[in-house]
């Protein structure tokens, strides 16, 4: 548990026993070609990559709902076609009531939960950010409030949050901050190394903190 591994997510899904999972919660490649443009909305560069050339397929969605509780799955609106009907929908408001034509206002998660839809509000948009933790040089890294929202939301201390298509980490560190156990997935081993990176800053400002209350 609380483990990072690196390689194709479908080789470790299929091994994972029915809803041994607590929580999925994840931000899949939506197939936009987001990887391949060279930096990120604040100017700054990234190594470019081809892993959002397409979005995964089919069987991918279906064996994330089959190992897991319940689904957080960002980027619903481009697989709506494989994934059922829901009625919880989760927006990630991130205008900064600035007109901008170049990012989206908002970004939408599909859910498996029989709720009402519910909004969360972080600005995000190029320096304009609400979530203050550094970029770290994936073209798509979530902000940290996000998905601590959607964990404390969905989730309670001690269950186990997986995502398959872990980036930069981010949904392991939010993880890690709650009180979740966490497994993440990444085919990337640079992607792999930031997310490795951002936990042990999550550990060592733990035992900082330890050690400022002895």
């Amino acid at each position: 548990m609380n483990r990072i591994i690196l390689g194709n997510c479908l080789d470790t899904l299929v091994r994972l026993p029915d809803k041994s999972i607590d929580l999925l919660c994840t931000d899949p490649p939506y197939g936009i070609g987001i990887s391949k443009r060279g930096q990120i909305g604040t100017g700054r560069p990234f190594t470019p990559k081809r892993w959002d050339t397409s979005a995964p397929p089919k069987a991918y969605f279906d064996e994330m709902r089959r190992v897991s509780k319940a689904q957080i799955i960002w980027g619903g609106n481009y697989f709506a076609n494989m994934l059922p009907a829901s009625r919880c929908w989760l927006v990630w408001w991130k205008n900064d009531g600035l007109p901008c034509h170049t990012f989206a206002d908002c970004e939408i998660a599909w859910t498996s939960f029989d709720k009402n839809a519910q909004v969360f509000n972080s600005r995000w948009r190029g320096f304009v950010r609400d979530s203050k933790e550094p970029r770290v040089g994936h073209p798509t890294q979530k902000a940290l409030e996000v998905m601590k929202w959607c964990i404390a939301s969905f989730s309670k201390p001690g269950d186990t949050v997986i995502d398959p298509f872990l980036g930069s980490g981010t949904t392991a560190v939010a993880a890690k901050l709650l009180g979740r156990n966490f497994i993440g997935v990444e085919q990337d081993e640079e992607y792999v190394a930031m997310a490795r990176q951002r936990l042990r800053h999550v550990n060592d400002n733990h035992a900082n903190d330890n050690r400022r209350k002895a």
